[in-house]
Parts: C-alpha cells; structure tokens; sequence
C-alpha cells in the first residue's frame, strides 16, 4: 500500500513539473509579443466594432450612462467642435477595454502558468476566474446605485439662477472613473484569497489591522472618486463590507490550506501508532 501511494506521488511529482523546462530570454520575449499581439489584435476589432455601433445605431452607450441627466431633462452638450466625434472614439475604447478583459486574463494566465509552482497555480486561479465577474458586479453597482443617488444629489442644486450644463467629455470621462473605480474595489476579497494561499497574509492579521484599513479605505475612496465627501461615503460602506467578506474569505482560504488531504492524513494516522 505505501509502495503504491509512493509510486503515485511520484508520478503525480512528474506531471507536475513537465511545464518546468528553463526558456531562452528570446523565448520569453517571442512568448509575450506573441500574447501581446493577440491580444491587441481582439481590442482594435471589438474597437471598431463598438465605435461604428455607436455612431450608426443612435449612441446605445451613451444613451445607457445619460440615463441619470434624462430623469431631470439635462441635456448634454459638446463645447468644441471635434468633442462628438473624440467622444464615440473614447466610448469604443473603454467598450473593447472592457469587453476583451476577459481574453486578456486569458493570455495573461497562458504566459504566467509555466513560471508557477503547482501551489502558486491553485492560488492564482480563483483570481482568473472571479475577478471578471466581481469586477462586472462592481460596475453594476455604481451604474445602478452610486450613480443615479450621486448625481440626483449634485443635480439637486439646480435653481431658476443656476442651470446645469454638461459637456459630453467631463460626463463621460466621471462615468467612466466612478465605474472602473467601483470594479477595481469588488476584487478585494479575490485578492485576499490569493493573498492567503500565498502565505503573506490571514484572518487574524486583517482582524487586528482593521483600524488601520479603515483609514486606507477613506484614503482610497477619495483618491478614487470626485473631491466631495458624499461620492466617498458612497464608496468607503462597500469597502468596508468588502473588508469584512475578505476575512471571512481569508479565514476560510487558511482552514483549506491547513487541512492536510485524507490520505495524508491516514498516513500521519499511521505512523502515529507505530
């Protein structure tokens, strides 16, 4: 029985480091162009695409973000002459940005797989597969919460003295900020988890730094969002959830790593009695 649990781990060992063959540097480089190529190859064609959609199909993009202005009857306006035209062009890159994220992942993952050890590949992969959805998750947030609370507030000083006037650009490039911001924090508890199976951080640790989290936090949101605190506020409650998700993710990332396989176990079990 143990000659034959030797002999599979060994196999097991085998496998394991068939992708650990030592690469030339012109490899890695002729490796990274090749991924790099690619995907910038994915980006350009879904640009295209979504700039033509937007200028011949009456802005569906930008008509989803002017949602917020069209419940007060706020009109956009371009303040320069080539504003439109910059703006479809900056609406189908963030578009194609954000649709070929997850190829990039993916090629990402392709060129970083060989130089992993078999724990740093389980601890990564989680990341790969989460982060687009949390990220997705993070962007409906602010587009369904955030944004229409944030901006009924700061339109709600309109006044028969004061009426608002906004450029296409400032709007879209603020839509755009507090979208990808909103994004970029939802993946905390995934970079928790990583960080966890990587042995740098745990529970306890995030637990007893708390107080100092939280000043990073408000830090962050302002760095993040617009200079007015309601926008921050609005950020710093869900990343302070999130903290709290991540040591909940973190503590069970840790009992998953520290609790040794069956057979392991019968083998620990085994020699004990001996």
């Amino acid at each position: 029985m143990r000659k034959q649990n030797t002999e599979q781990k060994e196999k097991s060992n085998k496998e394991e480091h068939t992708d650990d063959v030592p690469m030339p540097l012109t490899s890695h480089l002729g490796e990274l162009r090749k991924r790099l190529v690619r995907t910038l190859i994915v980006i350009m064609v879904v640009f295209v695409g979504a700039t033509v959609a937007e200028m011949e199909l009456n802005q569906p993009i930008l008509s989803a973000f002017r949602a917020p202005l069209d419940a007060r009857n706020v009109p956009l306006v371009f303040l320069e002459l080539t504003e439109p035209f910059f703006t479809y062009l900056r609406i189908g890159l963030y578009t194609a940005i954000f649709l070929s994220f997850p190829y990039l992942l993916g090629q990402i993952w392709l060129f970083v797989r060989p130089a992993l050890f078999s724990k740093e590949r389980k601890a990564v992969w989680p990341f790969i597969l989460l982060s687009y959805p949390l990220f997705v998750g993070g962007g409906l947030f602010g587009y369904f919460v955030v944004i229409p609370l944030g901006y009924d507030f700061f339109l709600g000083f309109e006044n028969k003295f004061t009426l608002p006037s906004l450029s296409m650009a400032s709007y879209l490039s603020l839509t755009i900020h507090l979208l990808f911001a909103f994004g970029l924090v939802f993946e905390l508890p995934t970079v928790s988890f990583i960080l966890t199976r990587l042995g740098l951080i745990n529970a306890a640790w995030l637990r007893k730094n708390r107080k100092y989290s939280l000043v990073v936090i408000f830090i962050g949101a302002a760095i993040l969002t617009p200079p007015d605190v309601f926008t921050q506020t609005l950020m710093a409650g869900p990343l302070i959830v999130l903290y709290e998700i991540s040591i909940l993710v973190s503590q069970m990332a840790g009992k998953k790593e520290k609790d040794p396989a069956p057979e392991e176990q019968k083998t620990q079990d085994k020699k004990s009695k001996s």
